[in-house]
């Protein structure tokens, strides 16, 4: 436990209290200033947003090796700020593509996160987050292409998030970066506030 951050011995603390029983953290004051000590020792830290140029550069080396739809998601990561998690639950019928008309809002793509259809719920409990896709102009119709004749509820990227995670690794070992997936929800924001 000597690496461990602060979050992984806080959750280890609660899992020892949920299997003992009567256990309570109250019962425990010195796990509590243990925890307190560790937390000043090494106070967290914010994850950094990546910069467009290596979000696109591990985007490029993941099309290189023949992976489309995970750069796609790294991609579509970015711009939707999802957590890693809500982007592998994505299914097909969640992406949709433009309705037409004369109304620019209704010439754009959208995905939709936590449908309540399905009863599902985002991390902060929200259900059916729309979000429109307005850049880059090809991330719509390539999303379109990849999902082209599989099912409503098959999953938008045929990707379990053991092997996302390790061809993110590898892509960022090959452009020789130290990075977390969810650095992509950081970076989305931070180019929309700066745009």
């Amino acid at each position: 436990l000597r690496n461990a951050n602060y979050g992984e011995l806080e959750k280890s603390t609660a899992a020892v209290i949920f299997f003992t029983t009567g256990a309570a953290k109250r019962d425990m004051p010195r796990v509590r200033r243990a925890l307190d000590g560790c937390l000043k020792a090494k106070p967290p830290r914010s994850r950094l947003p990546l910069p467009d140029e290596v979000i696109y550069g591990l985007a490029g080396i993941l099309l290189s090796l023949g992976h489309k739809a995970v750069a796609l998601m790294v991609i579509l990561g970015k711009e939707v700020y999802v957590r890693p998690m809500e982007m592998v639950n994505l299914k097909c019928e969640d992406l949709r593509a433009p309705v037409g008309g004369a109304q620019v809002a209704l010439q754009l793509y959208t995905v939709t996160v936590a449908p309540e259809g399905r009863f599902e719920r985002s991390k902060t409990g929200i259900s059916d987050d729309k979000i429109v896709l307005d850049r880059p102009d090809c991330l719509g119709p390539s999303l379109m292409e990849l999902k082209r004749g599989r099912a409503g509820l098959a999953p938008l990227f045929n990707l379990d998030l053991a092997s996302g995670i390790r061809l993110w690794d590898i892509a960022c070992h090959k452009l020789r970066v130290k990075a977390h997936r969810y650095q992509l929800r950081h970076a989305g924001a931070s180019s929309d506030m700066l745009a």
